[in-house]
């Protein structure tokens, strides 16, 4: 895209990307190790899980609400702007609060605080998360300029998520959980400064009309491709808990917890380069063409990494890089359709509830990180998983994990691609209808060139 078709500054995009490497560090470091640090301190893998599940009933509640207020207000800082500058201390602290449980505690006030702090932490994410994407639809209306402003957020993302999981393996055993919270939370919070200070709203809906549950629940019902764009995504990662036993596979398949920097490297750099390379394979092809070569490519390998197994860790590593390589792209892809979803939303029915629109995808990217590890957890603990630092694991713990590490995206993955099959959108039409939102072209010039077809 050339320079002067841009909505946003360089220094703009830079803030942006900054933000997101500073979430995206947080998430990494609680996605990868919570699970391990709670049953390190004796809670049971069974209690883990149903702790996550409650969670999720928790932000069935809370992100619809965030999403609710934030199309309802409009404050004297900005629509979302006032929301990231209070998470930019909010969520460092819920981090730190996470790993922190007193170890002279009973067993019940361990698991108490645990989820008192888990749920502080996910209303942390909540205020950081949905005004950080909305943004992303209200600084400019350029489709392609948005798929930019994410690449470059994900290849930033990927780095300092990189570091983490090089990192982290190494601080864990050496200053603990908590010392390393700690180091997590001051970089995220540095990082996450620079975008309330260079960020500028643009785009944003400016209604006076009182926008409840029945106003948003409306606009779903109306938005027939968010539904089947988000459902699909859900359901892409409902089984998916490779993530959720990666340190368990490394210490209990393969031997060696030095095995999850091996891994996490190579599930992170394919994603770098995929990011770098997004915009000009977006102009060539379609996003969503390309997330499904993604989808497909990883499953078959997915199957193959299976039958091949493990014993052989110089070849099982080649087939996961393989099989990583195309987890990239739908890694990167499958959140940079809500954009897409916002712009159809106001041709639709005349409203941008980016509010409503970041709130869902909030909800589906906290399920997706946290009910397939609440389900790893559970099923584990049924296979006779057993807690505490210094534990043995039965064969049929080790098996379950082997399987939930390989074999648990698959299902998903398939069930996801039924639903796929119904998504009509595209980048260009999209574009269309951006173009008649934002006044560019006229609403009849937009019907002409959309044919009617949706």
């Amino acid at each position: 895209m050339s320079k002067e078709v841009f909505r946003t500054s360089r220094v703009e995009r830079w803030g942006f990307a900054l933000f997101m490497a500073g979430q995206g560090i947080v998430n990494t470091y609680v996605g990868s190790y919570l699970q391990l640090y709670l049953t390190d301190i004796g809670i049971t893998a069974v209690a883990v899980g149903v702790m996550f599940l409650i969670a999720r009933v928790w932000d069935a509640v809370n992100d619809p609400i965030f999403g609710a207020i934030l199309d309802k207000l409009n404050l004297k800082g900005g629509k979302f702007l006032p929301f990231l500058r209070a998470s930019n201390i909010m969520l460092p602290l819920t981090v730190i609060l996470l790993f922190a449980v007193p170890s002279n505690m009973p067993v019940s006030m361990k698991i108490g605080w645990s989820f008192v702090a888990y749920l502080l932490y996910d209303v942390a994410y909540t205020m950081c998360d949905v005004p950080i994407f909305a943004m992303t639809s209200a600084v400019t209306d350029q489709v392609h300029e948005r798929i930019g402003i994410m690449s470059r957020n994900t290849v930033l993302s990927a780095i300092a998520m990189l570091a983490i999981m090089v990192a982290a393996p190494q601080l864990y055993p050496t200053i603990g959980a908590t010392g390393t919270a700690i180091i997590v939370a001051v970089a995220a919070a540095v990082m996450m400064l620079f975008m309330s200070r260079f960020a500028r709203e643009r785009y944003v809906n400016k209604d006076e009309e009182e926008v409840g549950l029945k106003q948003m629940a409306d606009y779903v019902k109306e938005n027939k491709y968010l539904r089947i764009g988000f459902l699909g995504i859900m359901v892409l990662s409902f089984t998916s808990m490779t993530n959720a036993v990666l340190n368990y596979f490394a210490i209990w398949c393969l031997g060696d917890m030095g095995m999850v920097s091996i891994i996490s490297v190579m599930l992170a750099l394919p994603s770098l380069f995929v990011a770098a390379l997004m915009p000009a394979l977006t102009r060539r092809f379609d996003k969503f063409h390309l997330l499904m070569v993604g989808v497909v490519g990883q499953t078959v390998m997915n199957v193959v990494c299976f039958f091949v197994g493990y014993e052989n860790v110089t070849v099982f590593l080649i087939l996961m890089l393989i099989r990583c390589i195309f987890f990239a792209f739908q890694l990167v892809l499958q959140l940079q359709f809500t954009g897409d979803f916002v712009e159809y939303g106001e041709y639709i029915t005349g409203k941008r509830l980016q509010g409503t629109a970041y709130s869902i995808q909030t909800f589906v990217f906290k399920f997706m990180n946290a009910v397939p590890g609440a389900l790893a957890m559970i099923l584990l603990g049924l296979f006779g998983f057993v807690s505490g630092e210094a534990a043995v694991q039965p064969e049929s713990a080790v098996n379950a994990i082997w399987v939930l590490f390989i074999l648990s995206p698959v299902v998903g993955a398939a069930v996801s691609m039924v639903i796929f099959s119904c998504y009509k959108l595209r980048d260009k039409t999209v574009q269309i209808m951006a173009a008649a939102n934002s006044g560019d072209i006229t609403r009849e010039e937009a019907e002409e060139k959309l044919a009617g077809r949706y």
